[in-house]
């Protein structure tokens, strides 16, 4: 019995031997590698955004750059023209297509503010008509014979009669039983 209790110490220490160099050999080093990495991922990512940022605000400062340019340029051209041209010239040279002309406004301004001057009574805004006021003589325009010659009222009012007299002799015919 004494070589079964030895065999199994002797079997339980070398497989707590194999087991500790496997682990040595596969396990400790892996996790290392896995936190160096994402020590590198982490610098990498840090790098990145750093090189975002001095894009982005190289950019800011290029595009103001250019719209000083461009003002400057719209300027020194302004300038030019109203030295080197002729006074009506200038106005359609400057003019942006989208403005309103200044001059036109200009001319009705006089006639406006003579209206101004005279104080209006208010009145009372009054409803659109779908026919035009009338004198008690004359016909309104809903009117069958409106804008018809006295000659051409009769004619009409002959064609109308026939077509008048059927619509209401039909109806009342149809009643009556047969």
């Amino acid at each position: 019995m004494e070589n079964i209790w030895l065999i199994s110490v002797a079997a339980l220490f070398v497989g707590a031997l194999i087991g500790y160099l496997m682990a040595r050999a596969g396990g400790g080093n892996n996790q290392a590698e896995i936190a160096a990495q994402l020590e590198d991922t982490k610098k990498e990512l840090e790098e990145y955004k750093s090189e975002v940022t001095t894009h982005f605000e190289k950019t800011a400062e290029l595009v103001n750059n250019l719209t000083s340019s461009y003002k400057d340029v719209h300027e020194h051209l302004a300038s030019g023209a109203q030295g080197l041209c002729q006074p009506g010239a200038i106005d359609m040279a400057l003019e942006s297509p989208m403005q309103p002309k200044l001059t036109e406004s200009t001319e009705e301004q006089p006639e406006e503010t003579e209206q101004a001057e005279k104080p209006e009574t208010p009145e009372t805004p009054e409803p659109p008509r779908d026919y035009a006021p009338k004198s008690p003589d004359d016909e309104g325009t809903l009117s069958e014979t409106f804008g018809l010659k006295e000659n051409e009222k009769d004619e009409t009012e002959e064609a109308l009669e026939p077509l008048v007299t059927d619509a209401v002799e039909k109806p009342a015919k149809e009643k009556q039983p047969a």
